[in-house]
């Protein structure tokens, strides 16, 4: 896609503008944004991922609500001793073992956050609907060479029934002393054989 500014380089800048719902995108080229300024935005936000993650288990946190919470807070990670109350308050796991620790307790916030659990990319959804086509064009081809087959296995019983039936007048036309029936009805039965 090309700069929407300038219309010669290749956008590799989209910028977004959302006031009072009115949404306006515009896609340009990096000399373009920063000579309208966008290019030098600084995006660096920090994110107090405590204050997050708790917020998604503000309604867990009263034992009268749930009263085994108090059990799940304390499921502690074997490997480092990271205490899942930890992990809400600091939103830091203490090592690659606590994924699997707290897995079933980290789902759920993973998927409210993100929208899922797995990131799969741009690229990855382009890749498998890709694979998806080949398959069915695969499938298309094997069934297609199926009923060819097919056609010709129904060709080929076709052909063995003209035989036999010619061979049965073959044998009259021989017994009844017509030989050059015989001989028409032989090299038919030639040509079908091939």
């Amino acid at each position: 896609m090309l700069c929407e500014n300038c219309g010669k380089n290749e956008a590799n800048v989209r910028y977004t503008e959302n006031i009072n719902g009115n949404v306006r995108e515009l896609h340009l080229c990096e000399e373009c944004s920063k000579k309208l300024g966008i290019g030098e935005m600084s995006f660096n936000m920090p994110i107090d991922f405590s204050d997050f993650l708790s917020g998604f288990m503000d309604g867990f946190m009263e034992p009268e609500f749930m009263p085994m919470i108090n059990g799940i807070r304390s499921t502690k990670c074997k490997t480092c001793g990271t205490v899942f109350d930890d992990v809400l308050n600091t939103g830091i796991l203490g090592c690659g073992d606590c994924f699997a620790t707290f897995e079933d307790k980290l789902d759920p916030i993973i998927k409210k956050i993100q929208g899922a659990n797995r990131h799969v990319g741009r690229l990855a959804k382009e890749i498998d609907n890709k694979i998806d086509n080949k398959k069915n064009s695969k499938r298309e081809i094997v069934n297609k060479e199926t009923k060819e087959e097919n056609t010709d296995i129904k060709n080929i019983e076709q052909n063995q029934e003209k035989i036999e039936e010619l061979q049965i007048k073959l044998k009259e036309a021989i017994k009844e002393e017509r030989y050059e029936d015989a001989a028409k009805i032989r090299d038919e039965i030639k040509k079908l054989e091939k």
